[in-house]
């Protein structure tokens, strides 16, 4: 991820979007899409196996698997203010032994991190330049289970892009929102040894399960 990325993401995801998006979790739960890949992961089995969020956002995977019975987990975000907020949610609630948490670049830290059953990402491939970095070592990590929520690979969310883009524009921002090519994502993947195990969509997201 580039530094200007980097930089952008702190900006757009800060203390108040956080706040924001932890009230409406813990009064609505997760999302759509988030509830599509917990029940998905769910049916392979998640009790006794470790796990790796990477941009975990306000922990809504983390508290899914650890209520479905995951050991423990590593969670890696790279807004300060959304870490924090977890943090506390998570420490509120009796879990903070459960989770470990590291805030910055995956891309940056991966090579100190080790191996998990389960990876990771809700909405995180659209919010790196560099595609290839983040899925090539992200999915090297996987033992039994990886993924993924991110945009359709169409016309019609790639005309919706520069209207995406044009908040961070307003804000003064350098986060940019990408669309990155299916195909070259799932090559990465099935390149590190992994087949798909499932696949949904929305008009605008598609969720994908891989395994080992």
């Amino acid at each position: 991820m580039s530094c200007c990325q980097c930089k952008g993401i702190e900006n757009i995801f800060d203390k108040k979007a956080a706040k924001r998006e932890l009230k409406r979790y813990l009064k609505k739960g997760p999302s759509k899409t988030t509830r599509m890949l917990l029940d998905a992961i769910k049916k392979k089995g998640v009790p006794g196996l470790d796990f790796l969020d990477i941009g975990g956002g306000i922990g809504a995977i983390q508290y899914g698997l650890i209520k479905a019975g995951a050991s423990n987990g590593v969670s890696i975000e790279a807004s300060s203010a959304y870490l924090d907020v977890v943090k506390n949610e998570i420490i509120k609630n009796g879990l903070a032994e459960k989770v470990n948490f590291k805030h910055g670049d995956f891309t940056t830290v991966a090579s100190d991190i080790d191996l998990s059953d389960i990876v990771t990402l809700d909405k995180v491939i659209c919010c790196y330049d560099d595609m290839y970095e983040l899925v090539s070592l992200s999915s090297k990590l996987a033992r039994k289970i990886y993924a993924l929520i991110y945009p359709r690979d169409e016309w019609w969310t790639k005309l919706a892009l520069p209207i995406m883009n044009l908040y961070p524009k307003i804000k003064g921002s350098s986060f940019r929102v990408f669309i990155h090519p299916t195909k070259k994502v799932e090559e990465i993947i099935f390149g590190n040894g992994l087949k798909r195990y499932y696949y949904a969509k929305t008009l605008f997201w598609q969720v994908a399960i891989f395994t080992r």
